[in-house]
């Protein structure tokens, strides 16, 4: 790897297991010898985790009433706007 730059450009595709192996090894041993690098790295490993354990927590009951609610509200001012 030519340092942080390349590293920064293939950490999510490292994150997401989808380099070659040689890519992969490049990664692997540029994380292993910046700081700064792996910090990111456990960061946006760590982002990504919470974003995914944030999707599969199911809405409040009344989350959909108030949208639609949200969305009528909006429909009926825009129509008498026109």
């Amino acid at each position: 790897m030519n340092g942080c730059e390349n590293a920064v450009e293939y950490v999510y595709q490292y994150i997401d297991d989808e380099l070659t192996l040689t890519r992969k090894a490049r990664v692997r041993w540029h994380l292993r010898r910046c700081g700064h690098c792996v910090d990111a790295f456990q960061f946006e490993t760590q982002l990504k985790a919470r974003i995914k354990m944030a999707g599969k927590e199911e809405p409040p009951a009344d989350f959909f009433t108030s949208l639609r609610l949200m969305i009528e509200a909006e429909r009926g001012a825009a129509e008498k706007d026109c």
